[in-house]
């Protein structure tokens, strides 16, 4: 497990170093003021502002390994079901030798398509009912490991939800180091004079002006702020719709599970 894990990290260092070289390159390249350079600009293409996004971007490869990976598992999962392990005709009844055959043709199953969560809730159930002969502890037994099994998986959220809860926190750094840096980047401006006409009759003070150099610098640090939490949104809602869907995936495997085990093997046995 911590190699798959050390593994999505590693391709999501790699593709967010793709990603950043690419959006530095192109802010480089874009013509000074166009929408092309602004693009570039909000992605992180300048440096080293553009560090935030790319821990955003980061947290957010990093959920997308995570669910992606969590989902081949639910299709591994779910492949059990074509092994028809458990009588699904109607009327039909277990007696407690049948019980015992279910068993041993599901450890042979296995050694085809590997050991999984349907395969070991069955022969959990089956261990069970040949050692105590009651469908009452059989159901108990069901829904104990369904409840282990549930723990398990939940477990390797654990990545997915941390990167998850990063990414608005990455946004909310960058709003704020953002709007620290152009505050204090305004404290340090040096107003220059502006020059008189000549030949005025009065003297008076020559009115102050900010240098076209301080002006971009300010602007340069509100975009930071602000384009750090756009990212940040924008990729933060796409994985929460993508995490909801894998959540809701997860929670009818288990459901699924534990119901077909009970429908086909739990109330079919006849004592």
């Amino acid at each position: 497990m911590f190699s798959q894990k050390n593994s999505q990290i590693a391709l999501s260092l790699g593709l967010t170093l793709l990603v950043m070289l690419i959006t530095t390159t192109g802010y480089q390249f874009a013509p000074n003021g166009s929408s092309l350079e602004t693009f570039f600009f909000a992605l992180g293409g300048k440096m080293p502002d553009g560090l935030i996004q790319a821990a955003t971007f980061f947290c957010f490869f990093i959920c997308l390994f995570g669910m992606n990976s969590l989902n081949n598992r639910i299709r591994k999962e779910e492949y059990a079901y074509t092994a028809k392990l458990l009588p699904e005709t109607e009327q039909y009844v277990l007696y407690p030798e049948d019980v015992n055959q279910v068993k041993l043709n599901t450890i042979e199953v296995e050694r085809h398509i590997g050991a999984g969560l349907l395969t070991d809730l069955i022969k959990q159930a089956a261990t069970k009912f040949r050692s105590s002969h009651s469908p009452a502890e059989s159901l108990a037994m069901v829904e104990t490991v369904s409840d282990m099994h549930r723990k398990t998986v939940e477990k390797d959220f654990w990545l997915i939800n941390t990167c998850q809860s990063l990414i608005p926190a990455f946004g909310f750094l960058g709003t704020v180091l953002g709007m620290a840096a152009a505050i204090l980047n305004m404290g340090k401006t040096q107003p220059t004079a502006m020059a008189t006409p000549t030949g005025s009759v009065e003297s008076a003070p020559a009115p102050a002006a900010v240098n076209g150099a301080d002006i971009q610098t300010l602007i340069d640090n509100l975009g930071t702020a602000f384009f750090t939490t756009i990212v940040a949104i924008v990729l933060g809602i796409l994985v929460n719709v993508l995490m909801k869907r894998l959540e809701s995936r997860v929670e009818n495997l288990h459901t699924g599970m534990k119901r077909y085990v009970l429908e086909n093997l739990v109330n079919r046995i006849q004592l």
